[in-house]
């Protein structure tokens, strides 16, 4: 029976090992199937070179992105003569056949309404939705490259920093004419009081949350700035974008007035090229954040300068509320006085000076609610305590010394520099050492005077003793 048992294992090994080969013949095939489905799934791309553009497509759009071909070219180059820059080409056109395509590739991109083309700066693309264009006009199509181009331009030129608001307003700036619709929705917007600050100009969320308000407003800010002061000063101000905090100074330094003027300013502009009757000014015309930010920042002087600018367009209601914010620029302006009168007191060693400012400029802070300077005055006062306490030590050093009491004086003195020294009142510490040194001559004159005269009493009892010898008694 060996043999029977030694069969039938032999007949499981084979089955076991036919099952095991199997396997990764399902398993590949499987996978095969898998790879089969995704590979249909995904757009099979063409790629089409122009001079300065490698253009991306499906076949199945094959023609627009001939027709595509024979305008982007001559597209880069007349942004490259407004801007004055040449991006290095190639540049990437990508066109995704249909929205699942584009958003399969871009899902961020679903909580934008209504997009049709995009560019990312960072990899020098620009994307069109081909279901979504071909339901467009020709000029509305040209207007989606030139507008998207122009982000490229626009980036290269602020190295990446320029904010949503004014990349949207120029790239809206370059797109063919195409205003009416802009104009309807300015005119409503400027009647109703319902234009937004240029504060939003930084918020991605709003910009893109509300593209038919916003989109006209920031197409309005770009063209009163370039009819101001022209494309090469704004091109400018692209440029300084690139190397400042943000837009408010840079359109400080390019403009020479503050961003809140230029809003105003702006708000002055609108109905005049909307052909529009101006509405009645109110406080809301009035961006007056700039203002409470420098206020808040403890900027003063800054917050003065800002009111001054904008009390020459203010309305009587808005001039009201400025004179309040210039009362309290005022107000810390003249804090930051004393408590720079403090200091300088403290470093000249006017510890009694320095105390008395140091009071008046905590109760100013106070009565404004600026509370920023609380811990550098409260080292102030720390400063001024040991500076009084040093100045006592010293004090007592002296009456030490009149009292000859020369070892406490010098105790006192040492004490003293030491604490003077700490604080860097060099002429207290140099008062100080000089009083130890004072009192280090004077005990060398008394140890001398009392070694001659200790010596003086040696030899005249020794002369005296040459002299009168003493008589031995007989």
């Amino acid at each position: 029976m060996a043999w029977y048992t030694d069969l039938v294992m032999d007949c499981q090994m084979m089955k076991m090992m036919i099952r095991l080969r199997i396997w990764p013949i399902l398993l590949g095939i499987l996978l095969a199937l898998a790879t089969r489905d995704t590979l249909l799934a995904q757009p099979q791309w063409i790629e089409q070179r122009t001079t300065y553009f490698h253009i991306i497509y499906t076949p199945s759009d094959a023609l627009i992105a001939d027709q595509y071909a024979a305008i982007i070219d001559s597209i880069y180059e007349e942004l490259s003569t407004f801007f004055a820059l040449r991006p290095t080409p190639p540049l990437m056109l990508r066109l995704y056949p249909t929205s699942s395509d584009y958003f399969a590739a871009n899902p961020t991109a679903r909580q934008v309404p209504g997009v049709i083309a995009h560019a990312d700066f960072r990899r020098r693309e620009v994307v069109v939705i081909v279901e979504r264009a071909r339901l467009q006009s020709e000029t509305a199509q040209i207007n989606n490259l030139r507008h998207e181009l122009t982000h490229i331009f626009a980036a290269e030129l602020s190295d990446g920093r320029l904010n949503v608001g004014l990349q949207e307003g120029i790239a809206q700036y370059m797109e063919l004419p195409d205003r009416d619709d802009k104009f309807a929705i300015l005119r409503a917007l400027t009647q109703q009081g319902g234009l937004w600050p240029w504060s939003t100009l930084d918020d991605r969320n709003a910009i893109y949350g509300q593209p038919d308000l916003s989109y006209p407003q920031t197409w309005s800010i770009v063209t009163f700035l370039i009819e101001r002061d022209g494309f090469d000063q704004f091109r400018q101000l692209l440029v300084t974008i690139g190397r400042s905090s943000g837009y408010r100074s840079a359109m400080a330094t390019v403009y020479g007035v503050s961003a809140t003027t230029l809003e105003a300013e702006w708000r002055a502009w609108l109905p005049g090229f909307l052909q529009i009757e101006a509405p009645s000014a109110s406080i809301a015309a009035l961006d007056l954040s700039s203002v409470q930010q420098l206020l808040t920042a403890g900027d003063y002087e800054g917050a003065l300068r800002e009111i001054e600018q904008l009390s020459a367009i203010a309305d009587p209601a808005a001039q009201s509320k400025l004179t309040e914010l210039q009362t309290k620029a005022e107000a810390g302006q003249r804090a930051n006085r004393l408590a720079e009168a403090a200091r300088t007191a403290l470093l000249k060693g006017e510890y009694d000076q320095a105390d008395r400012l140091i009071g008046q400029a905590e109760q100013a802070y106070a009565e404004i609610g600026d509370r920023r300077q609380e811990t550098v005055l409260a080292e102030y006062r720390r400063r001024v305590a040991r500076g009084l306490h040093a100045s006592e030590t010293l004090r007592q050093a002296n009456e030490q010394a009149r009292r000859f009491d020369w070892i406490g004086a010098q105790t006192s003195a040492d004490a003293a520099a030491q604490e003077f020294a700490a604080l860097g009142d060099e002429v207290r510490r140099d008062n100080a050492l000089a009083l130890r040194r004072t009192l280090n001559e004077q005990q060398r004159t008394l140890a001398a005077a009392l070694l001659f005269l200790g010596a003086a009493g040696l030899a005249i009892r020794q002369i005296s003793r040459q002299l009168w010898p003493t008589t031995e008694p007989w």
